[in-house]
């Protein structure tokens, strides 16, 4: 018998989309709660209106997200950076290497370009970058990653859910594939914190990396870099700012004396307003909690399957419990029938999304039965 997160009716109430859409598209951008613009609204008065200057202090704002996003990852908040992308906490990373000429960077095919391009502008450094086929379904394998492994690998980067098609690569085997050969694993979680359980501690994971805008419900132009125990020691800081170190506004000896943990890779000011938006959309996040959202989200995708397949559908997504995830994609066999598809189930205010392998669906945990059922209602019969 299925559980809804805690307080279902609640947590919807917070999402004004909801009263009007089925919205199923959290893999693309996350809708903002309503707690989330009050928060946002209220640190731009701050700037109009002093002496409530900022609103929070901007010092404390950041600490209490650090705590909430470490919490989603089972990892100490010390060992949160903050970065305004991806592809900034992937440049973090990798450049933090001290490469040599000769050495590689192993990443599956068909990565998110956020994932891929910092690797391959190691070029210039005399590193390749080694793209892993797909197996013959089209999955990312680890053996065959393993097989792309030599003693000049250094890293590997890869998405623990992969964007086309929600496929969950195993973080466990990959991170003991990577610690028995020395090799820092660098992990795309933009498409799971918040929705799925981690714990980063249990993992051989040199470092998680998110985007705000999509599972954590802040927008853009704020991302963090979580860092796995001892991590941080092994990854130069390669630009610096005064918030890279650990003395006071004023000081003028310039010593690089970096901050504790992860609070070195820091530079200047902070994105206040998106860190704003985030503390207020992890509030609802961890009311939620990771483990119940993901039970939830497979109840809705399991009704979605049974209801698709009942009509025609192909469904694309791997269903084995190791690789699932709150992502779903389904197919009528040809991408501009897809294509059609989603034109047709948004001008019914649905809201999903067309990728290379079809129609991907990404609901939350605030969606319901309600959702899943408009969307097999406007979907017609193959």
């Amino acid at each position: 018998m299925h559980t809804p997160v805690a307080d279902l009716a609640s947590l919807r109430s917070e999402f004004p989309i909801a009263e009007t859409w089925s919205y199923l598209d959290h893999a693309a951008i996350g809708a903002w709660p309503r707690r989330t613009v009050a928060a946002v609204n209220d640190f731009a008065n701050g700037f109009a209106s002093p002496p409530g200057f900022f609103g929070e202090r901007t010092d404390q704002a950041p600490h209490r997200a650090a705590v909430g996003v470490a919490a989603l990852a089972g990892a100490d908040p010390q060992n949160v950076a903050w970065v305004p992308s991806l592809a900034d906490g992937m440049n973090l990373l990798l450049h933090g290497i001290d490469w040599r000429e000769g050495d590689n960077v192993v990443i599956p095919q068909d990565e998110f370009p956020s994932v891929v391009y910092p690797a391959l502008n190691l070029a210039y450094k005399g590193v390749e970058t080694r793209q892993v086929p797909r197996n013959a379904e089209g999955r990312t394998d680890i053996a065959l990653i393993a097989a792309a492994l030599d003693d000049r690998t250094r890293a590997l980067c890869i998405s623990h859910i992969e964007y086309m098609d929600g496929y969950r690569n195993d973080l466990h085997a990959l991170g003991i594939l990577c610690q028995e050969r020395g090799i820092e694993l660098f992990v795309d979680a933009t498409q799971s914190l918040g929705a799925q359980p981690i714990d980063l501690h249990d993992t051989g994971v040199t470092a998680l990396v998110a985007h705000g805008y999509k599972w954590l419900l802040s927008g853009f132009g704020v991302g963090v870099v979580i860092f796995n125990r001892g991590a941080v020691e092994r990854i130069r800081v390669t630009y610096a700012g005064r918030l890279s170190v650990d003395l006071g506004w004023e000081d003028h000896d310039y010593r690089l004396s970096w901050r504790a943990g992860a609070g070195r890779y820091q530079t200047g000011g902070l994105n206040q307003a998106g860190i704003a938006a985030l503390n207020a959309s992890l509030e609802l996040i961890h009311a939620a909690g990771p483990a119940r959202t993901r039970e939830h989200t497979l109840h809705l995708l399991d009704r979605l399957v049974a209801g698709a397949t009942a009509q025609g559908y192909t469904v694309v997504s791997d269903l084995t419990p190791l690789h699932r995830s709150q992502i779903l994609t389904i197919s009528t066999g040809d991408h501009t029938a897809d294509g059609a598809l989603v034109e047709h189930l948004s001008a019914h205010q649905v809201a999903v999304t067309l990728r290379g392998r079809g129609i991907r669906i990404s609901p939350y945990f605030y969606n319901t039965d309600d959702d899943i059922d408009r969307l097999l209602e406007v979907l017609p019969p193959r």
